[in-house]
């Protein structure tokens, strides 16, 4: 039985790797079953899937922002910092 978990259980490197992909690509359907699993038992790694995909759609609203559109990540705004940082406590 631990075999079989050792297969089928990812490890938290390559999950979240899966999940920083799965923002921009789909995954395969054995990487999105592989990923369901570990995020069903590993909290930490639901946590920062949460935290992860909400500081991408933060971003992408921000570089959409006509007045923050040359803004890189370096000059973000302090606002959006406190408001970010504020989000992710919430979490």
């Amino acid at each position: 039985m631990m075999r079989l978990m050792n297969i089928l259980m990812l490890s938290c490197r390559k999950a979240t790797e899966l999940m920083e992909r799965k923002l921009y690509t789909d995954l395969g359907q054995t990487e999105k079953f592989e990923l369901f699993l570990h995020t069903r038992m590993c909290d930490a790694c639901r946590l920062y899937e949460k935290q992860s995909q909400f500081m991408d759609s933060v971003l992408r609203k921000q570089s959409a922002t006509p007045n923050h559109r040359k803004a890189s990540l370096k000059t973000l705004p302090d606002e959006v910092k406190s408001k970010i940082i504020e989000e992710l406590d919430n979490l």
